[in-house]
């Protein structure tokens, strides 16, 4: 393989190369004074406007890029939630079907959208039952509860979600709060 065919790092350019198509020659040492500084430096001046010219379009070029990525990121999920909508406009149109087939379809169809989302990182937050996190879950209110243990989440008035790992909206519940007259403790005297 020949010194011209090697490749120089990234980001340097090899002697006889061009970089942004000028050619690239080394000099020698005391060349540069007998070629004249004018030259040499109008070839610097050159090889930055050309380089400030080619990063600029670089630069609009990546915000166009960007820009298109931000407007269709979204793309892949929304065809996958398309076929819910289908089943649920053929729900709405089944006006004279039993409330029990309709009810049937649209848990089918839930299930199924619930299913789809999970494809793309969405969990639901578990909260009935389990001790009330502030991080996961919103309070909307307390209520006095015997025989669960305060600060147990009693039930939730909407679901709470996560997005790969990361908490998407948190889950509206409703807390056990110790009756009046108990220790809040729960220790007995």
């Amino acid at each position: 393989m020949e010194d011209k065919e090697k490749e120089a790092p990234y980001g340097e350019t090899a002697p006889g190369e061009t970089a942004g198509g000028i050619p690239v020659e080394p000099l020698e040492a005391g060349e540069a004074a007998e070629t004249g500084g004018a030259d040499e430096l109008e070839t610097l001046r050159n090889r930055l406007a050309y380089l400030t010219a080619e990063f600029d379009n670089f630069r609009k070029r990546a915000f166009r890029e960007m820009e298109a990525q931000a407007a269709f990121s979204n793309e892949r999920l929304l065809q996958a939630v398309l076929p819910f909508l289908d089943n649920l406009e053929r729900a709405m149109g089944q006006a004279g079907a039993s409330a029990d087939t309709i009810l049937d379809g649209v848990r089918m169809t839930y299930e199924n959208l619930l299913s789809e989302l999970r494809k793309f990182g969405l969990e639901q937050v578990s909260s009935e039952g389990n001790a009330f996190d502030p991080s996961m879950h919103e309070a909307i209110g307390a209520v006095p509860w015997s025989g669960k243990p305060e600060g147990t989440v009693l039930s939730e008035s909407r679901k709470g979600y996560l997005l790969n790992g990361r908490l998407l909206r948190p889950a509206q519940v409703l807390v056990v709060a110790a009756p009046p007259g108990e220790d809040p403790g729960g220790q007995g005297d």
